[in-house]
């Protein structure tokens, strides 16, 4: 196991803070890229994130992909919104990251699972942690 992916599975018992959108300074035509997501947590980590999905009970609930979308619906999907009403006050269970696509899990109580994806080898991710130090994905597998 990574020392990346040994400090992910002893970080446990902290709170998720805050749950921000972050909008990028070039608009883009893609709706998709046009929203980023920061996660704070209670011990002062920082992870920002492009691509997510929300799982609440094992059934999926919203992800990025359907924000500001509106399949129908009266209004479209603030997804934003929705990850922020599920996870801030929630605690983390469980960590991890997968060794070889360097996908996220975290596991929330009360049956939540955020999946943090890394479909690229490019910076998709981000952790800052306390101290001031970091982790990107594509550097995650190497470490």
């Amino acid at each position: 196991m990574t020392l990346f992916s040994d400090r992910l599975a002893q970080w446990r018992g902290v709170r998720c803070e805050r749950v921000l959108g972050v909008k990028y300074e070039a608009p883009s035509i893609e709706l998709i890229f046009a929203v980023g997501t920061v996660i704070e947590f209670s011990d002062g980590t920082r992870l920002s994130a492009q691509f997510w999905r929300l799982t609440k009970k094992g059934r999926p609930e919203v992800s990025i992909f359907d924000h500001r979308r509106q399949y129908g619906l009266p209004a479209p999907i603030d997804a934003l919104s929705v990850l922020r009403g599920e996870l801030v006050g929630g605690q983390l269970l469980a960590a991890e990251m997968d060794q070889t696509t360097a996908d996220l899990r975290f596991m929330f109580d009360n049956d939540r699972r955020l999946e943090v994806f890394n479909f690229t080898g490019f910076e998709i991710w981000e952790f800052t942690f306390p101290g001031n130090t970091g982790q990107l994905s594509n550097y995650a597998l190497e470490d």
